[in-house]
């Protein structure tokens, strides 16, 4: 005996009348649900910490390209790493570690033809004014301004992050709740990170 299962009646299309009636009803749901979250205080606390940390970061690049808040320091002791490269009887300098007469070392990365800076010698260091980060400095022999090799992760985090949010916020992805978490957390590691290091 053959016994036949149920068929599966078949599939109407939807007309393309009825297509276009379900994408505007998808995108009113859509844009209510922004409005909703927009109104939210987790939208309003979390968009205020991300402009916060976007304009942490564009201070401590500012900081290192232009004026910054300086302290005077002596040297107890100074070390150089010379280049292999040698123009005219002169050795390239690629770093000059420093030990404070308070025994706090700085490796100024200098790349440069500069004298050795002499034993108890006055040496400056620079710092942003919000987080009061150790990024550049001077030595007594060079007019110029010389990265702090440990600024130099902070450097690069600052400006990859601060980039990464303004392209986020460009195309408006703080209106959806993952992708704002996802900032949040990130932009909370990084600041953090800062604090820490």
């Amino acid at each position: 005996m053959n016994t036949e299962g149920k068929k599966r009646p078949p599939r109407t299309p939807l007309s393309p009348e009825e297509v276009a009636e379900l994408v505007i009803l998808k995108k009113i749901r859509e844009h209510k649900k922004i409005a909703r979250f927009r109104k939210s205080p987790t939208y309003k606390i979390f968009n205020i910490f991300n402009v916060a940390c976007f304009f942490i970061y564009c201070e401590l690049f500012f900081c290192f390209l232009g004026p910054c808040h300086y302290q005077k320091h002596y040297s107890k002791s100074v070390s150089v790493e010379y280049s292999n490269h040698n123009t005219s009887n002169k050795f390239l300098i690629s770093s000059v570690k420093v030990t404070g007469v308070n025994n706090v070392q700085y490796e100024f990365l200098v790349n440069d033809f500069i004298a050795t800076p002499p034993k108890f010698s006055q040496f400056e260091v620079g710092k942003d004014f919000l987080l009061q980060k150790e990024i550049k400095g001077s030595i007594s022999t060079s007019p110029h301004q010389y990265r702090i090799q440990r600024a130099s992760p902070i450097l690069f985090l600052s400006v990859f992050v601060a980039v990464f949010s303004f392209i986020f916020f460009a195309y408006n992805l703080n209106q959806n709740p993952h992708s704002l978490r996802a900032i949040t957390s990130i932009n909370a590691v990084t600041v953090l990170a800062f604090i820490l290091i």
